[in-house]
């Protein structure tokens, strides 16, 4: 929260600043666009404005990569989690927990008294 006063000190303004990575990025780079617009006249620093800038650039690409990481992420367990057979309401008789299921009755079958050295507790 930032709160600010006029220049005659009885006006009390308050912003809130984002708490969201992305809506922070967002902010500094309107304000840098904002700078950029107003030219000499803005009251902004040059040096004020290369510092964000030369922070928010990588900011941004760092956010960009972790978004394609987590999508990327979220596309493999969705992909194992298909393999594993673990999507409610879809059974495949190729999946693996079908097939570990086949291989727990064979065993029992075949042999009842060795079963734990199968991995089957």
């Amino acid at each position: 929260m930032v709160t600010t006063n006029d220049n005659t000190g009885s006006e009390v303004t308050t912003y809130t600043l984002p708490q969201q990575a992305e809506a922070l990025i967002k902010l500094a780079e309107k304000i840098i666009e904002q700078h950029s617009n107003a030219g000499p006249q803005s009251p902004v620093k040059p040096h004020l404005i290369a510092d964000l800038n030369s922070r928010i650039s990588p900011a941004r690409a760092r956010h960009e990569q972790g978004l394609r990481y987590a999508r990327m992420a979220e596309d493999a367990f969705a992909e194992r989690d298909e393999l594993l057979g673990k999507i409610p309401g879809r059974k495949s008789e190729l999946d693996v927990r079908n097939l570990v299921e086949i291989v727990v009755q064979l065993v029992k079958e075949h042999y009842p008294e060795s079963v734990h050295k199968w991995g089957f507790e």
